[in-house]
């Protein structure tokens, strides 16, 4: 098998209930999100809970530049960079400028030029009559470069995300949200996020603070390419953004968008788009030639333009891949031959790899071999070479560099991904050095690529109803991955080999009565010889939705798989169904309009039916019918649904429902004896009430007495109340329940007092529940007495997954009329305390 390592994320993790998937409350906990204030921001966030932008140090001071610029007819110019961050950053800026009346001008060094300030720029802008700059996504690290710009006579406001690594630079004003003397704690922003905040701070100042929320597509896009944690503000950024992303008010990339996808308009969006379709063509021009081509598709407002802009960048885009991929194979070539994979860190430097590409391959490098990447470009004639770095979870490249930082010309980046520059003669030294790091800060277990898995999950949940409730999580990036999830000892059919080269594996997936179709594994043709020698396997996967032919079909992307190895208990398929939070959402198709109709829902024999009437209007996907199917044999559930929307496609209807739990009770009895056996069969269906419900439902109804009982936890109360409540109300009689803020109330047919003031009552309830002792005359007390059996051991629900025999009030009745007869002869048992039911 490959040299992973498995990591369930959730070992120690105990559902809550908070109206929420116990799946999607558990992905939350493993991003550290576990507080109810928490997962309400993260789910919930808007625009409004924006951070106040004045918490960032300098930026009221640098707002009040900005408008006294305007104010005096200054020329301004933005100072952006060649990479997709820079490129909106500086879009951003240039656009929500121009809009209040400033005199805007933009520069983005050619890569040519090397990242960040340089002198010779700055010398260009002041010859231009430049007056005020703003950086964007740079500055810094640039104190010579604003020690000089001072000296030109012209103000910068520094707009930066990246590292402060030698104390602050002398310019007018810096912004970064890594100051420490920041009022917020918030790291994380891009550089668009950077400057967004300033536009933020300047449209509020300017009492247009609405007006500047346009431009979030365009930040959003930035964002998502810098890879930044998708949390936070961040998170709101991203997800307004990608939602104006189908209709911008941008010429070019509104045009952009129509000429990528058939129908932007109804496109629904995500961090995918953005980082493997839209972000990349922005990219081309930057690293192939001049980012300011880019930029200028942002800005125009001319279709002609914008139109021979967007085919010129999609034709450089082409011509990138073909680079990226020369090199890259040209980079595994020498890895291979010059077994640099058997190193703690692969180096490789060549002359001849473009700039441009470097740090694309080094990510795919990373992806294959697992070990931090760095790859190098060499320039005989400049006495030079310039790298991209990458690096695994473990291996904190900045720190690296940070230990051998006077071995660069210049270098700099983050945890993950950095760049330097370095002389050639010392590339051998930087190789051994950094080897020499590594191995002294890497562990055996640290070079194993962990697949993180968020949950197991039961095959028979993998439905529009789990995506739909997934769908709370996104949008999905770095910091907020999508979801991870396994199952364990799945069978798998009509495995094969597909893709141009066939270096991809696909098959079948079959657990449960469930078969997922077409399941595939990207890049793992090195596996398919080892797969065939398993019947079984544990499965880590990640999950997306799709639509073909206008129906949606739920699509496994595998991550990971290993030989499965171990029995299967049962149990976590039950607690994942008995769980499972209502209504479930699920769509149907049908050729019929059934908007304005009545629907519900029929068993037959295999099948779930959608009926208007008598009348068949469709059917149920699988995986929607075995999720009811189980709940109503399992658990006796019922069902009832409505409709959400009806939407009219090509090929049929897509009709958008909710299936409630059906919690009415009826009959047609009149026999108080077969009224009571329906009520009992409605409420725990072939099971028997306990002794103590017994108890207080023949002294209510055959002795007719009031009744005060004194009744531990898990004792059944809720069904003795339950048997009551629907009794009366077969009989067209109210019963009242006077408890917590409820007081007594006249008209009532049966009173139930539950509180711990009841001596200190006047009135007369037919029943009172305590937990302690009680007594007051006309009334017959009935106390709770019961032992549990030797032969049960009380666990935690978590501890039934290491057994067999077990009980908790989640394993369906069947299971449980087995294991009562069980614990009546003595065989040893696991439960949770839903146990003390059946005494």
């Amino acid at each position: 098998m490959r040299n992973t390592r498995w990591m369930y994320k959730s070992e120690d993790f105990l559902p809550k209930d908070l109206g929420i998937d116990n799946d999607v409350v558990q992905i939350l906990y493993n991003r550290g999100i576990v507080e109810k204030e928490e997962i309400e921001f993260f789910i919930n966030g808007n625009l409004e809970n924006l951070m106040n932008p004045s918490e960032f140090s300098d930026i009221d001071k640098a707002v009040d530049r900005i408008v006294m610029a305007r104010d005096n007819k200054q020329s301004v110019w933005i100072y952006g960079d060649y990479d997709v961050d820079g490129i909106t950053s500086t879009s951003l800026c240039y656009l929500a400028l121009k809009e209040i009346g400033i005199d805007v001008k933009y520069y983005i060094p050619l890569r040519d030029e090397g990242y960040g300030l340089n002198k010779e720029a700055l010398k260009y802008i002041k010859d231009n009559h430049g007056e005020l700059i703003i950086t964007v996504d740079c500055g810094i690290s640039s104190i010579s470069e604003v020690e000089y710009c001072n000296t030109l006579g012209m103000d910068m406001i520094i707009t930066d995300h990246h590292e402060i690594n030698n104390g602050l630079p002398p310019a007018y004003a810096v912004i970064n949200p890594k100051r420490e003397d920041n009022k917020n704690n918030y790291k994380y922003l891009a550089g668009v996020g950077t400057a967004f905040m300033l536009l933020l701070a300047l449209y509020k100042k300017l009492d247009k603070k609405v007006d500047i929320y346009k431009y979030l597509d365009i930040v959003a896009i930035g964002t998502i390419a810098d890879i930044v944690p998708l949390k936070g503000e961040n998170r709101i950024l991203v997800k307004r953004g990608l939602e104006l992303l189908k209709s911008s008010k941008w010429q070019g990339l509104n045009m952009l968008m129509k000429k990528l996808y058939e129908d932007p308009m109804n496109k629904k969006f995500d961090t995918y788009d953005v980082g493997f379709i839209i972000a990349p063509i922005f990219n081309a021009a930057g690293r192939l030639e001049d980012a300011k081509m880019a930029v200028e598709l942002m800005v125009s407002d001319s279709h002609v333009i914008c139109d021979n802009l967007i085919y010129e960048l999609i034709m450089k885009n082409s011509e990138r891949k073909e680079i990226q991929e020369k090199i890259l194979q040209r980079a595994i070539e020498k890895i291979e031959q010059e077994k640099l994979d058997e190193k703690s860190v692969v180096v490789v430097a060549e002359e001849g790899f473009h700039h441009g590409v470097i740090g694309i391959v080094a990510s795919k490098i990373l992806d294959r071999f697992y070990k931090p990447t760095i790859i190098m470009e060499i320039k005989p004639k400049e006495g030079i070479a310039t790298a991209s770095c990458r690096s695994t979870e473990a291996f904190n490249m900045i720190e690296a560099l940070n230990s051998m930082k006077d071995i660069f010309v210049k270098y700099g980046g983050h945890a993950g991904a950095a760049g330097f520059s370095i002389e050639i003669d010392k590339i051998s030294e930087f190789s051994n050095k950094i080897n020499e790091y590594a191995k002294l800060n890497l562990s055996e277990k640290d070079k194993e690529k962990p697949i993180k898995i968020d949950c197991e999950l039961s095959m028979v949940k993998i439905s529009y109803d789990l995506m739909d409730k997934l769908s709370l999580l996104e949008p999905y990036g770095f910091g907020n991955p999508s979801p991870m999830f396994a199952v364990k000892n799945c069978k798998y059919s009509n495995f094969r080999a597909i893709g141009k080269e066939k270096n991809h594996l696909m098959m079948d997936l079959i657990k449960s009565g469930v078969e997922i179709k077409n399941c595939v594994w990207f890049n793992s043709d090195d596996m398919m010889q080892e797969i065939l020698n398993y019947t079984e396997l544990d499965v880590a996967f990640k999950l997306k939705m799709e639509t073909y032919k206008d129906k949606y079909q739920y699509k496994i992307f595998i991550d990971d798989v290993k030989p499965a190895n171990e029995n299967e208990n049962s149990f976590k398929e039950s607690q994942s169904l008995y769980d499972l939070k209502f209504p479930i959402k699920s769509i149907f198709y049908t050729r019929r309009d059934v908007e304005k109709e009545r629907l519900n829902l029929s068993f037959v024999s295999d099948d779930v039916l959608v009926n208007i009437g008598r009348t068949t209007a469709g059917f149920l996907d699988n995986q929607t019918k075995l999720i009811l199917k189980k709940l109503k044999d399992d658990y006796g559930m019922n069902f009832r649904l409505e409709i959400d929307r009806v939407i009219k496609k090509d090929e049929n209807y897509n009709v958008h429902i909710s299936i409630y739990k059906d919690e009415e009770f009826k009959t047609l009895s009149l026999d108080n004896g077969t009224i009571f056996r329906e009520i009992k069969n409605f409420l725990i269906g072939n099971l028997e009430y306990n002794t103590i419900q017994k108890k207080v439902l023949k002294s209510i109804f055959k002795d007719k007495k009031q009744t005060i009982v004194k009744i531990g936890k898990n004792r059944g109360l809720k069904t003795i109340l339950k048997t009551i409540e629907l009794f009366y109300k077969v009989m067209n009689k109210k019963v009242l329940i006077v408890k917590d803020e409820v007081v007594w109330a006249e008209g009532y047919d049966f009173y139930v007092y539950m509180g711990d003031r009841f001596e200190r009552e006047t009135k007369k309830y037919n029943l009172v529940i305590t937990d302690k002792d009680l007594f007051k005359e006309d009334y017959i007390n009935i106390d709770d007495s019961y032992e549990i059996s030797n032969n049960i051991e009380i666990v935690q629900e978590n501890e039934l997954f290491k057994h067999k025999r077990i009980y908790s009030r989640k394993i369906s009745e069947k299971e449980k009329l087995a294991i009562i007869e069980k614990v009546k002869v003595g065989e040893k048992i696991f439960a949770t305390e839903d146990i003390k039911i059946i005494f």
